[in-house]
């Protein structure tokens, strides 16, 4: 289980953030979350490729709730989510999904949201290069990306991510 505190339990209501803005590291996600809740303060936005943040944007502007269709409560819940591998593997063609979860209402905030993640990335030393059907896309009329093995590749997105607000 993935499980983001109750607004309580994090010991600040004001804060109507409890996930910032992020997009995932590897190729897809899965979220499988509780039927009763939906995707309760998931939301959304467009970002270019895989990155988000700094000049690609932050947490003030593009949010989009994610809502779903009249639903039975005994019904799963499962979002799919492109990660920032994938974004690399088509070129941008396909874009990482950026997304954060809000607090929505008092009533949220005074629940714990549970959902279960998974992270679907190759093999550690795989070679991820960019498919030759996409090596025209993402604007620049050629491949944006170099190849490289599946685990420097994260090493390098862990590595970044450790250096924000240093």
């Amino acid at each position: 289980w993935n499980e983001a505190a109750s607004a309580d339990e994090a010991g600040d209501t004001s804060k109507p953030i409890r996930i910032g803005e992020h997009t995932d590291f590897g190729a897809f996600t899965f979220l499988l979350v509780h039927p009763d809740h939906g995707p309760d303060g998931l939301q959304l936005k467009s970002v270019q490729g895989g990155e988000v943040g700094g000049e690609a944007g932050g947490e003030s502007e593009g949010w989009q709730d994610v809502t779903l269709p009249p639903i039975d409560k005994n019904t799963p819940v499962l979002i799919v989510n492109t990660g920032a591998l994938m974004a690399r593997w088509t070129n941008d063609a396909w874009n990482a999904t950026a997304h954060r979860v809000v607090v929505t209402d008092e009533a949220a905030a005074s629940r714990a949201r549970y959902s279960i993640a998974c992270f679907i990335d190759p093999d550690s030393n795989s070679l991820v290069s960019v498919h030759p059907n996409f090596a025209t896309e993402g604007g620049g009329g050629g491949i944006k990306y170099e190849p490289i093995k599946s685990n420097e590749y994260l090493a390098e997105k862990l590595k970044s991510m450790m250096k924000v607000g240093q």
